[in-house]
């Protein structure tokens, strides 16, 4: 499906596919004979991962939500400016409720830009509106990486068995006020309290931690998502 969108000789990198696939020949053997070149292998290469990229990009949100950033950007060039702002502020509710930040730092740059348009001369308070709330979402960027270095840290030291695990429980970041953490930097407090409570041989405590982060990721399927990502699970 993937070569018959692209121009010129599909058919000889579609044979050349089929018989790799099919004779489990190497494509060192097939450059020898003669038939295929190094640029017939290139190009083939190149198809199988764009076919990768098409394949995964409707069922990972961060393929969506790129493409959504990139019609964004495309009506502000075309001075659609009314339906940007319908799509913006849409997007930024998913973003939100998604917690995903780092999304939301670009969507700030278009809106600055879409916002000297929608006001001209007019404008005012919306340019120190919209920086007020981009350094307030950077600053939760950041927590998240306080968060995800006191992870490794307490993992590290729970390999090396010292004896450091009372005192990370001391930890401010470990403090119990979860109800002004973010879902992301809710998990990221269990998950570092699993750690200490089952070196501590805590069973209970340790228990409480994974059934609290199973009912999350069960909720909340971006949070799951995300600490595959980031390859803690």
């Amino acid at each position: 499906m993937t070569a018959s969108t692209e121009s010129g000789n599909v058919e000889l990198l579609i044979k050349l596919f089929d018989e790799v696939e099919k004779e489990a020949v190497s494509i060192e053997k097939l450059e020898r004979s003669g038939y295929y070149s190094e640029y017939d292998t290139e190009r083939l290469y190149y198809l199988i991962l764009k076919s990768l990229r098409n394949f995964y990009a409707e069922s990972e949100i961060n393929f969506q939500i790129k493409d959504e950033v990139l019609n964004l950007r495309c009506l502000v060039d075309k001075a659609q400016y009314r339906q940007c702002r319908k799509m913006l502020t849409s997007l930024k509710r998913e973003l939100y409720e998604t917690e995903q930040f780092s999304f939301l730092l670009k969507v700030f740059d278009i809106e600055k830009k879409l916002v000297v348009f929608e006001e001209g001369k007019r404008i005012r308070l919306k340019p120190s509106l919209i920086a007020n709330e981009e350094q307030s979402v950077i600053n939760k960027e950041m927590r998240l990486i306080q968060y995800h270095k006191l992870f490794i840290e307490i993992s590290n030291d729970v390999k090396q068995m010292n004896d450091k695990m009372e005192q990370h429980l001391k930890n401010p970041l470990l403090v119990d006020f979860m109800e002004a953490l973010s879902m992301k930097e809710r998990v990221f407090v269990l998950k570092c309290k699993e750690k200490i409570f089952e070196n501590l041989k805590k069973t209970e405590e340790t228990e409480v931690c994974k059934k609290n982060i199973n009912e999350m990721f069960q909720k909340y399927m971006f949070l799951r998502d995300y600490f595959v990502d980031i390859n803690i699970c």
